[in-house]
């Protein structure tokens, strides 16, 4: 395949001379839906930055998608494309974007490019709740770095956070908004909008998906306290316990009793970890104070605090869902990869 630039930027800033050219960086994407696509339109508005400012350009080397033919928000070219798993594994590219979900054929992509010395960067916060460890070990013994700042909670930089900043300082608890889709939901149902109209105007700006059941049901959110356990205290994430409560199939009685109690209904994750050890985690529907900090986070937005025994507690807060605050936390990602 021809790499093609993601977008064209010629503008020289501080950091970049005539006589230093940016360095290349060859993208492979695996998924060029809502994600993916917001992916390439980020870089294509920001590529002169990234070229004055970090020394780079990004060129799209390879794209794996199911249909080439699709219509899509963004224009590329058709030679790009592939449906073969194994030639997109073949392309010549720096980094691998997965940016498809599930585990087939996510989980094999992102195997093959970190046993190849490669640096990838995910979304898939199911794959790195079930094999994360697993995966950075291949990562660490191949040489290849592995980030998926992504997975959880969209824009809000808890695991660059949980992995740099807070090391060392005794995480004790965690707790929050993970989930973007219900926040919004829940919102709208605070501000007397029924149920179903909400789901249907949170589908419509792309915070929720057309079959939404992973995160009704909590499932979502229990990948992504899973995954910030395992960075907080070092727990494989596909052992911890997480007790789900789902939502209500309607939960506007819910909301209406948080209402007549002066509170705000919440679906929160949390984390704790015992004296001896052990970690207990969950996810389910609570009625919180008004004045609590966690009731003034609204729409899609997401927010975690990080309770430690230096630094007291930490708060994290930004936009959790749609396409766009992934996009960004793969974009962050990505930077940080090529460095």
């Amino acid at each position: 395949m021809t790499a093609v630039a993601i977008g064209r930027a010629t503008a020289r800033g501080p950091f970049i001379t005539a006589a230093r050219a940016p360095r290349v960086v060859r993208v492979a994407l695996a998924g060029c839906g809502t994600v993916g696509a917001s992916l390439v339109t980020l870089i294509r508005r920001q590529q002169s930055l990234f070229e004055s400012r970090h020394g780079v350009r990004f060129e799209l080397a390879g794209v794996l998608v199911r249909d080439p033919a699709k219509d899509r928000s963004i224009a590329l070219p058709r030679a790009l494309f592939t449906t073969s798993v194994d030639d997109f594994l073949r392309v010549d590219a720096d980094v691998v974007v997965e940016a498809i979900g599930g585990f087939d054929p996510a989980e094999r992509i992102v195997r093959s490019a970190l046993a190849a010395r490669r640096q990838v960067v995910t979304a898939n916060k199911a794959l790195i709740a079930a094999h994360g460890p697993a995966l950075q070990r291949l990562a660490d013994t191949h040489g290849g770095l592995l980030q998926f700042e992504a997975a959880v909670g969209g824009g809000v930089p808890v695991v660059r956070t949980l992995r740099g900043e807070l090391g060392g300082h005794g995480v004790r608890t965690i707790t929050g908004i993970l989930n973007g889709t219900t926040n919004f939901l829940l919102t709208q149902l605070a501000d007397g909008v029924s149920f179903g109209a909400a789901l249907r105007d949170a589908q419509a700006r792309g915070f929720a998906e057309a079959d939404p059941s992973r995160d009704l049901q909590g499932l979502d959110a229990a990948d992504k306290i899973a995954i910030l356990a395992w960075l907080a205290w070092g727990v494989d994430p596909g052992e911890v316990d997480v007790r789900v409560e789902p939502l209500p199939a309607d939960p506007g009685a819910l909301a209406a009793q948080a209402r007549a109690r002066n509170g705000v209904l919440k679906y929160l994750a949390g984390a704790v970890r015992e004296d001896d050890g052990t970690v207990h985690a969950w996810v389910r529907p609570c009625i919180i104070p008004r004045d609590h900090a966690l009731a003034a986070v609204r729409d899609e937005e997401n927010a975690v605090h990080i309770d430690s025994e230096s630094l007291g507690v930490l708060r994290l807060q930004g936009r959790g869902a749609g396409g766009s605050a992934t996009a960004s936390a793969v974009l962050g990602d990505l930077l940080a990869a090529v460095k």
